[in-house]
């Protein structure tokens, strides 16, 4: 029995044999190949699991009703939280620490391009201002030098230094920054103004901040109203286009407001004023930056808040740190906002943008309803800042394209690959399910970013959740990497941030988790059970301190505290989520 069953085992594997031919063996060759492949030389992904698996870190201790404090890798329990971007003087010896640096220090940054510095070179970016889809305008570092020097003094000479205030309502521009550095040189204090606001809430604003003068964007508020409304008003300036600069704006509707023009002051003081800005002085007393936004309950007043230099550095140098050091800002970048400069976690971008030399591109057209496809238009950025509600407008019109059997599975299997730690590579099966949004002629740039915040405290309309479905989908759709991140208007940056490699996927229609803490603020939460709080997987009311928080003594000693006024949970693997 048994010898005649290895009889006729013989008999058909001599009959394979007979018809072996070229085309079996290449056939069989490429089949193992095909199993073969993906054991043996499996990618690698972007970063190592373990990494993701536990990301935050506690401290040891903890008060009753409240966790532990939460905080980044990068300053563990026991070391001080960033408080800034460690400015080297000039001389000063090459391993000394440096100071944390405040608003002045960022330009003088931006002042060194194409100079000599102890590592050679220093890379010199660019300022750009995109005008619709063909225009495309360059500033030079010198002449934006010029006008920060000739606005500031302009504006100390009228409202004065320590105590004045310059309210600001400006779409994203170099004049909104212009105006910003101007303050910081010469001791005012600016208040931006989201340039969204309706017209009596501006004034309210102007009001409630008591602001001496305004900035503003020439037609955009009825000059009666402003004048009989904000009486504490000594100067409104006007930012004519170079389409209206043929009118005459500099009438006044009374005598106790100054009105002038932005390109009057600029040209008649041209030939005056060098390039060089005040130095820095020990005994200079710095303003405060101050934001305006509107609360959940639109009936109520709008929320100011006061941000010394010391948050926004801080909030800047921890931005600056929370990306791996492969994926930091750098001199090759071009960094475009498509969302208003007036929220902190956009301006500190920004501000961190310019330190390191890296270009920026600034549109008028920004906001948090901004199509994505009309964000690009002109200019291929390789970082951008966007709203939520602009992610999930570009969600919701892509995957409703999404319609062919081919997509269906090109989308499964690109999932899987993030789910696997990796981004697809951007072949033309990732071009047939994403077509390339950001193609430009003017200035070729690949896109390998894109930030966003989650706003607290402010109407869902602005900044809706986004889940982790969706962010998945978004990766895919942009091809391109998502940082996720939680913000307050209390907190100058953010309070939490994803990592950039963290493409993992949860299903279901909730907020996606906001990752670990940036490194100037610790995360705590507080409950009235202390059960609720006394575990590993923490669930409480949120309360953020650090150097980045707004303070709310006048002195402005000591780190700033505050209850962000949202329930939140601690995640298995340490990362923040909402309830």
């Amino acid at each position: 029995m048994a010898q005649n069953a290895i009889e006729a085992l013989d008999a058909k594997l001599a009959a394979l044999l007979a018809d072996w031919s070229l085309s079996t063996t290449f056939l069989a060759l490429l089949l193992l190949a095909f199993v073969a492949y993906p054991i043996f030389y499996s990618p690698e992904p972007d970063t190592h699991p373990l990494l993701l698996a536990r990301q935050s870190s506690a401290g040891p201790v903890r008060s009753r009703n409240e966790s532990a404090n939460y905080r980044s890798p990068e300053v563990p329990y026991g070391f001080p939280l960033k408080s800034g971007l460690n400015v080297k003087d000039a001389g000063a010896p090459r391993w000394a620490p440096g100071r944390d640096g405040d608003l002045r220090d960022v330009w003088r940054e931006v002042q060194k391009g194409d100079s000599e510095g102890g590592d050679g070179i220093v890379p010199k970016g660019l300022i750009m201002t995109v005008l619709g889809k063909e225009e495309v305008l360059e500033h030079e570092v010198e002449d934006l030098s010029r006008e920060i020097g000739v606005m500031g003094k302009f504006l100390q000479e009228r409202v004065g230094k320590g105590s004045g205030r310059v309210a600001v309502f400006l779409p994203n521009s170099v004049e909104l920054l212009n105006t910003i550095f101007a303050c910081a040189f010469y001791g005012l204090s600016p208040i931006l103004l989201p340039y969204d606001l309706s017209h009596p809430t501006v004034c309210e604003a102007i009001n409630i901040t008591g602001a001496d003068a305004l900035v503003c964007a020439a037609g955009t508020l009825p000059l009666e109203d402003v004048a009989k409304h904000c009486q504490n008003l000594k100067l409104l300036t006007w930012v004519v286009e170079k389409s209206s600069r043929h009118m005459d704006w500099s009438g006044s509707p009374n005598s106790s407001l100054q009105v002038s023009v932005w390109h009057d002051i600029i040209s008649e003081n041209a030939t005056s004023t060098a390039t060089s800005l005040p130095t820095n002085q020990p005994s200079d007393k710095l303003g405060n930056l101050l934001t305006v936004s509107q609360p959940v309950d639109s009936t109520q007043p709008p929320t100011i808040t006061s941000f010394t230099h010391s948050n926004l550095i801080s909030a800047t140098a921890a931005l600056l740190a929370a990306l791996p050091v492969r994926q930091r800002l750098n001199p090759s970048d071009l960094v475009l906002p498509a969302d208003s400069l007036t929220h902190t976690y956009h301006l500190c971008q920004i501000l961190g943008t310019l330190y390191t030399h890296a270009s920026l591109a600034l549109t008028p057209a920004a906001n948090p309803h901004l199509p994505f496809s009309l964000a690009t238009r002109g200019i291929s950025p390789t970082i951008i800042l966007a709203s939520p509600a602009t992610l999930l407008d570009h969600h919701t019109s892509q995957t409703a394209n999404l319609t062919s059997t081919l997509q269906s599975l090109l989308h499964t299997t690109h999932t899987q690959t993030l789910q696997a730690g990796r981004l697809p590579s951007d072949t033309w099966l990732f071009r047939l399910l994403a077509p390339s949004t950001t193609a430009s002629a003017n200035k070729p740039g690949t896109l390998r970013l894109i930030l966003t915040p989650h706003r607290l405290a402010v109407p869902a309309s602005d900044s809706p959740t986004l889940s982790s479905t969706q962010l998945s989908d978004l990766r895919l759709l942009t091809q391109t990497r998502i940082v996720y991140a939680l913000t307050h208007p209390a907190v100058a940056g953010a309070i939490a941030q994803t990592n950039v490699f963290d493409y993992r996927r949860d299903d279901g229609q909730g907020p996606a988790h906001f990752g670990v803490p940036v490194s100037s603020v610790e995360v705590r939460l507080r409950s009235d059970v202390d059960d609720d709080v006394a575990g590993n997987r923490p669930k409480g009311e949120m309360v953020v301190a650090g150097p980045a928080v707004a303070r709310k003594a006048e002195d402005g000693k000591g780190e700033g505290v505050v209850g962000v006024g949202v329930k939140a949970w601690v995640r298995g693997d340490c990362t923040l989520a909402l309830v």
